[in-house]
């Protein structure tokens, strides 16, 4: 992983991608192999291939937040809804304990797409089921501070 990173801020591009891959294929339950690839193939304007390789180690590492979050991301400004909400909709079966971080994510999107019944269906869902976390509240509140709506926070 250090020699990757290492050619990737040398500029060496291809010896890092090929470092990546390597990392990928010998540890694949290793997250951050994943994601760093998906990384430096969206900052060369790869987002197809960041994609693909998102949605592979998230086959390896199904509800690892920060691959989860980055696929979101990589959809959302690829503007394909249906894959974001397809992705969000196999948490369902996920126990909520470990998949709360990505239904915050999933709600955080929603709000973006201009979904504001389904944002806030996800922020009451987050609100009852996981009282002790602040971070949840604060997301939510932010959301109806953006929306205009401070009211709704109940």
């Amino acid at each position: 992983m250090d020699l990757a990173d290492f050619a990737k801020r040398d500029s060496k591009f291809t010896e890092a991608k090929l470092l990546f891959k390597l990392i990928t294929y010998v540890q694949p339950y290793a997250y951050q192999g994943w994601l760093e690839l998906a990384k430096m193939q969206e900052e060369s304007g790869m987002n197809d291939s960041a994609q693909a390789i998102l949605q592979a180690g998230l086959r390896f590492n199904p509800l690892n937040d920060n691959l989860f979050v980055k696929a979101i991301k990589v959809e959302e400004r690829a503007r394909r809804v249906d894959q974001v909400r397809s992705l969000l909709g196999g948490l369902r079966e996920e126990k909520f304990e470990r998949a709360w971080r990505m239904i915050l994510e999933g709600a955080l999107f929603e709000g973006r797409a201009g979904n504001k019944l389904a944002a806030r269906k996800a922020f009451r869902y987050l609100v009852k089921n996981c009282q002790s976390y602040g971070p949840i509240y604060l997301e939510a509140s932010k959301y109806e501070e953006r929306e205009g709506e401070v009211d709704n926070l109940t």
